[in-house]
């Protein structure tokens, strides 16, 4: 099975995510909201970064 770029960047961003939530907050609701922002901000700058790369010629 082979997995593209993107769905790899997702696949590590949620379990990275999940377990930052799990280790960092108290609450399961504070849990849930900061995991979600960890892969939300994972998956924005990953992004971003990959535009910002494109036009280099490496």
């Amino acid at each position: 099975m082979v997995i593209s770029h993107f769905s790899a960047l997702l696949l590590f961003s949620f379990f990275v995510s999940v377990v930052f939530g799990l280790l960092s907050k108290d609450t399961p609701r504070e849990r849930v909201i900061y995991g979600a922002k960890v892969f939300v901000a994972f998956v924005g700058i990953a992004l971003l970064l990959g535009w910002i790369m494109y036009p280099v010629p490496w």
